[in-house]
């Protein structure tokens, strides 16, 4: 696809996600404006803390799961990478295809081979899908014994959960399993090459099969002997979740709305889902549209929960992808060839005085 169709592909999948906005804006327009004039800011800078928290728990689980693998970079680089990428999703929703594709470049500037950054990202999203099925079971649970009418948010978390299930098993099996993993290799192999040199293609080396699965299979067998540090990772992924979790809760605290634990559980979770819709930019307008449904089937007044889900928007989305342009700024400049570059020019200009 060339640059032109995904700039019209990408512009007319915002504007999509902006006439949904606007629809259910405009659809109780009247609810939206009370609940907005009742927005408690403290709440919402509560909220935004959280936020900045869960996306630095985003890196430090990719620091630990990258230290296991051997290439120890350091916490700031890593966060820094971690939120770039990030967020790189929110704007081009495509299965995580984009946060991908910039991770590989940004890490492989870095020395990090492609082989690597595949198996941390396998390791880290199984640990992730994991965790957010636990979160969405917990809410299954919790809305079965207390709210049993509520049929069609039971049976949509009930297949949240199997998808989120299923989606932690493959890559597992993928990655570990090794008649599995030979079959998929050599295809995942090109898809990851084809990923990270969309981004920079003269500036990614190719790397040849051979080497990429001897690095593969050395990585799982640091992954198997790393338990320790694999500890800390699903450590920090829980604390990301329940930071992110808390950040929604307060948005709805802004609104005056206590929502409870398994409402809420189940309202991130579905939330959550929705911002995989690949024509979307970040899910805007269906995660919004999907939690203003489920919290009016609650009996939670419609334009207040729509209200917390744009509150949400700002300080979990929009918020922290600002920042990532300031932190890829900084990391473009901070990559050890342009260092080098610096280096050298510096020594020209001595040498000529």
């Amino acid at each position: 696809m060339s640059r032109l169709r995904k700039g019209v592909v990408w512009a007319l999948g915002a504007l999509a996600a902006l006439l949904i906005l606007a629809a259910l804006v405009g659809s109780r327009l009247d609810e939206v404006r009370r609940a907005s004039d009742a927005v408690s800011w403290p709440w919402v800078l509560a909220a935004l803390g959280a936020a900045l928290a869960s996306h630095t728990m985003v890196g430090l689980a990719l620091s630990e799961t990258l230290a296991v693998l051997g290439h120890d970079l350091g916490g700031p680089s890593v966060l820094g990478i971690a939120l770039v990428s990030t967020t790189a999703n929110y704007l081009v929703s495509a299965g995580g295809v984009t946060g991908f594709a910039l991770k590989a470049h940004l890490l492989h500037k870095r020395r990090v081979p492609i082989a690597t950054t595949v198996t941390a990202s396998a390791v880290t999203s199984a640990i992730l899908y994991a965790v957010l099925a636990l979160i969405l079971s917990e809410g299954f649970v919790t809305m079965l014994v207390t709210a049993g009418g509520q049929r069609a948010a039971l049976l949509e978390s009930a297949l949240g959960l199997l998808a989120l299930l299923a989606a932690a098993a493959f890559l597992l099996t993928a990655f570990f399993n090794r008649s599995v993993r030979g079959r998929l290799s050599r295809r995942l192999f090109r898809w990851t090459n084809r990923a990270a040199y969309s981004l920079a293609q003269r500036q990614i080396p190719p790397e040849g099969f051979a080497a990429f699965e001897t690095q593969l299979t050395q990585g799982l067998a640091r992954i198997r002997s790393g338990k320790g540090r694999l500890t800390a990772t699903i450590l920090y992924t829980c604390l990301d979740w329940g930071c992110a979790m808390a950040s929604l809760w307060l948005c709805f605290r802004a609104v005056g709305v206590r929502l409870p634990l398994g409402y809420l559980s189940v309202a991130f979770t579905l939330g959550q889902a929705a911002t995989l819709i690949p024509i979307l930019p970040g899910g805007l307008g269906a995660a919004e549209g999907t939690i203003t449904a489920l919290m009016a089937s609650f009996g939670i007044d419609a334009g207040s929960a729509l209200v917390a889900a744009m509150l949400f928007r700002l300080c979990y989305y929009i918020v922290p992808s600002l920042l990532s342009v300031l932190v890829f700024w900084g990391l473009k400049v901070s990559e050890p060839a342009v260092l080098q570059e610096a280096a050298d020019l510096d020594l020209g200009l001595s040498r000529r005085v």
